[in-house]
C-alpha cells in the first residue's frame, strides 16, 4: 500500500503535557484600590452566597425577559403579515370585479356596435329609400351630365334676390 503524500498526523492536537511541576505562584494578589467616599464592604461566605444567587436570579430574569421580547415581535410581525394579506386580499378582490365591469362593458359596446352597423348597412339604407320614401336607385344609362360655358347663376323662385356675401 502506498504512503499518502500528505502526512495530516501533523494537525492532530494531543496533550503531551509539560515536564515542569505545578507550582503554586508565591505571590498574594493585591486588594483593590479603595477611594475614601466609597464604603468597604465586608465579604463573607454568606454575602457571597446572596450575592451569587441574586446574580443568577438577575441573569435569568433578564433572559426571560429577553425571550419574551422575542415572542412578542415575532408574534407581532405575524400579526401585521396577516393584516397585509387580508387587505392584499381585499384589493385583488375589487380589482377582479372591477376588470370583470369592464369585461362587460366592453362586450355590450361590441353588441352595440354591431347592431349601429347593422342599422345603418347599405342593404336596409336602400330597402328604406325605396320603400318608405319611394326612391329608385338609377342605373347608368339613365344618368345624363350636361356642360355649360356660361357663368354659374343661382334663380330662385317668386321674384326673391340673392346676395353672394357682404360685396354681394
Amino acid at each position: 500500500m502506498a504512503q499518502p503524500a500528505y502526512d495530516f498526523s501533523l494537525f492532530d492536537v494531543y496533550d503531551y503535557g509539560t515536564a515542569a511541576p505545578a507550582r503554586k505562584p508565591e505571590y498574594q494578589p493585591e486588594e483593590p484600590i479603595s477611594f475614601p467616599f466609597e464604603e468597604k464592604k465586608q465579604s463573607t461566605a454568606k454575602n457571597t452566597y446572596s450575592n451569587k444567587a441574586n446574580n443568577s436570579a438577575v441573569a435569568s430574569a433578564l433572559r426571560i425577559a429577553g425571550v419574551l421580547a422575542v415572542v412578542v415581535f415575532v408574534f407581532s410581525f405575524i400579526f401585521a403579515a396577516m393584516s397585509l394579506n387580508s387587505t392584499l386580499d381585499k384589493k385583488v378582490k375589487m380589482i377582479a370585479s372591477i376588470e370583470k365591469e369592464i369585461s362587460v362593458a366592453q362586450s355590450e359596446n361590441v353588441r352595440l356596435n354591431s347592431e349601429l352597423e347593422g342599422m345603418i348597412s347599405f342593404d336596409k339604407l336602400k330597402d328604406y329609400a325605396e320603400n318608405t320614401l319611394g326612391m329608385v336607385l338609377l342605373e347608368d344609362y339613365k344618368i345624363t351630365f350636361f356642360e355649360s360655358n356660361e357663368e354659374n347663376e343661382v334663380v330662385l323662385s317668386g321674384g326673391k334676390s340673392y346676395d353672394s356675401g357682404i360685396f354681394g
